[in-house]
């Protein structure tokens, strides 16, 4: 009986002893002596890839996907190329020193952990030249001064012609049969019908009431006034508004010149003044000072004097007030010198024309050319600098190669190197094409504008003369 009680005591400690050994090996100590290699925890040979999400010091989380947010937000071609450079860009490279700091990478990145950190390395400064192209103003813009108001350009010049006739009493007097007036009435009204469309024109007269006595002397000597103020396109009105002046009285020219002032647009810039007279200041009047002053004024005014039929001491004296007025004084018998001066005032108003016309397409092309030029260098300077970088990350894939032999994802990093490559140069062509094709674009309208409005002025001068 004892002996069965021991059997079944000893039967019952073995079978016990065998289920606490069982299931519980992580309480086991115990080494297999015939396996060479540590026992490890099994938080120690746990994958990364099964780490808990939200053990925020696992190493093998992807800083990227910290915020899945920002992961799915996707930047634009600007934004990116606007990053900042990184530690060893341009003239900071230092060979050796990268690769020191490619030793302090992890063996185990993904090829996209892998380029974001080659970038926060070697990634090139792009942002000057994106600057540039963000901010480039493709507009040509041509600002030359026009040789009248018809200007649409900011910096615009509007120019004034006043016309002033003497209507003193001697231009009565007849030159071939023909009254000094009606000569000058017909010369003043073949010239305004010359001037452009655009150019804005008045027409004064001067000692036209009264009549040339002692008692009338006053009144004569304040008598003027403008008759006519209007553009290129309205002078035909000159016509009949001159049909009602009669040589009357004095000779008030400084009185004439005065009032001027009052006729020209406060907006002008240039004013020019042509006087039709056949004798000197009969009023007491300084002349001289007054176009002296005109000629100083804001809006300067060139004053011009044609001498009609003007005996010697006269020319004497109004060639000093067209000097005084910056000027030019000229003297003609009969109305076929005045019409053929008048004609050349004319001329000279089409030359500035064509001038104008050729400055302008000039300056169009040179503009357009400039601005393409600096295109040019934008887009060459980026896509060189892409190059240059492009060798430095080849540089750093075949040291990291080299390192970590096949353990390293080295096909998929190549290919975002190639990409990275790719994504710089091409958008530095194209936006630089873009631009240049704005550029170009704008540079012939301006030109073909200016072409056009020139061309058509002087044709519409040319017309004009001839008809």
């Amino acid at each position: 009986m004892f002996r069965k009680s021991v059997l079944l005591l000893v039967t019952l400690v073995v079978v016990l002893a065998g289920c606490s050994s069982g299931p519980d090996k992580k309480a086991s100590t115990i080494q297999d002596p015939s396996d060479p290699t540590p026992s490890k925890a099994p938080s120690e040979s746990q994958s990364p890839s099964h780490s808990d999400p939200s053990d925020s010091n696992s190493e093998s989380q992807n800083p990227s996907d910290a915020n899945p947010s920002e992961a799915q937000t996707s930047l634009t071609d600007e934004q990116i190329l606007m990053k900042s450079p990184g530690r060893f860009a341009g003239s900071n490279y230092d060979e050796q020193k990268v690769q020191e700091a490619l030793d302090q990478l992890s063996s185990d990145l993904t090829a996209d952990q892998y380029t974001e950190e080659l970038l926060l390395l070697l990634a090139e400064d792009y942002r000057p030249y994106v600057t540039t192209f963000m901010n480039f103003e493709t507009e040509v813009k041509v600002n030359n001064e026009r040789p009248n108001d018809k200007i649409t350009l900011p910096a615009s010049k509007k120019l004034h012609i006043s016309l002033l006739l003497d209507a003193s009493g001697s231009m009565k007097a007849q030159i071939n049969k023909k009254s000094k007036m009606d000569s000058a009435k017909e010369a003043i009204q073949s010239f305004a019908d010359k001037l452009p469309k655009n150019a804005e024109v008045s027409l004064r007269v001067y000692g036209h009431k009264g009549t040339g006595d002692q008692k009338d002397k006053q009144v004569s000597c304040s008598s003027t006034e403008e008759i006519f103020h209007g553009q290129g396109d309205q002078t035909d009105q000159i016509k009949e508004v001159l049909q009602g002046i009669k040589p009357a009285g004095w000779t008030p020219i400084a009185n004439a010149l005065k009032s001027v002032k009052q006729d020209i647009n406060p907006e002008t810039t240039d004013s020019i003044v042509y006087v039709v007279s056949d004798g000197i200041e009969t009023c007491g009047g300084n002349p001289v000072q007054v176009a002296k002053e005109l000629n100083q004024s804001k809006v300067k005014t060139v004053v011009n004097i044609i001498g009609f039929n003007v005996d010697n001491e006269g020319q004497k004296l109004l060639r000093q007030v067209a000097t005084s007025g910056g000027g030019e004084f000229i003297s003609v018998d009969n109305d076929e010198a005045l019409k053929n001066y008048l004609n050349k005032a004319y001329d000279k108003l089409r030359g500035e024309w064509t001038l104008w016309k050729e400055k302008g397409e000039g300056d169009a092309n040179i503009q357009k050319e400039q601005k393409q030029g600096a295109i040019n260098q934008t887009q060459e300077t980026m896509q060189r600098l892409a190059n240059t970088e492009n060798a430095n990350l080849l540089a750093a894939l075949k040291y990291l190669e080299t390192k970590n032999g096949k353990d390293f994802p080295r096909s998929e990093l190549s290919q975002k190197i190639t990409e990275r490559k790719n994504f710089a140069w091409t958008y530095a062509r194209d936006t630089g094409k873009q631009l240049y094709d704005e550029v170009s674009k704008s540079g012939k309208k301006v030109y073909d504008d200016i072409k056009e409005e020139g061309d058509r002025n002087v044709d519409d001068l040319t017309n004009k003369k001839n008809n």
